[in-house]
């Protein structure tokens, strides 16, 4: 079985039907209220390869000032892709009231503020060093 951080947002689409299941459900056994049941397998293979593509780029510490990936890669993308399903189906309540029905959702102002709209986010922000810096990139 090929798992989330064994595979690239070039590769997903050739994974075999199983794997993608089970890195679906891997995603999915995160929320046990949430948006596994608004969410197709279409959508969630979008949120996933997406999260792939997030890590290959912004995460890869390639870039100067930009948060690199520290910590479980595995733990980080589950909870990345978890965080844009959470968002592809309207986004995680901030407060309900069962009296009125009424439902606040956090709405996001900074960028920086992207992945603390959700609790996956938060979640993966913890396996991402953050820290402001400066660096030079040599290529040959």
């Amino acid at each position: 079985m090929t798992t989330i951080d064994e595979t690239s947002k070039s590769d997903y689409d050739s994974l075999s039907t199983s794997d993608k299941e089970s890195i679906r459900q891997a995603v999915r056994d995160l929320s046990t209220t949430g948006f596994e049941n608004n969410v197709s397998d279409q959508r969630l293979d979008r949120a996933i390869k997406g999260a792939l593509g997030e890590r290959e780029t912004l995460y890869t510490g390639r870039m100067a000032r930009t948060p690199t990936l520290d910590g479980d890669a595995e733990e980080f993308l589950l909870n990345l892709s978890a965080h844009k399903a959470e968002l592809a189906s309207g986004g995680e309540a901030e407060s309900e009231s069962g009296e009125g029905g009424s439902t606040n959702y956090r709405s996001g102002g900074q960028v920086e503020d992207y992945l603390e709209l959700t609790r996956y986010g938060i979640t993966a922000m913890r396996h991402v060093d953050n820290r402001k810096s400066t660096s030079i990139v040599r290529s040959y």
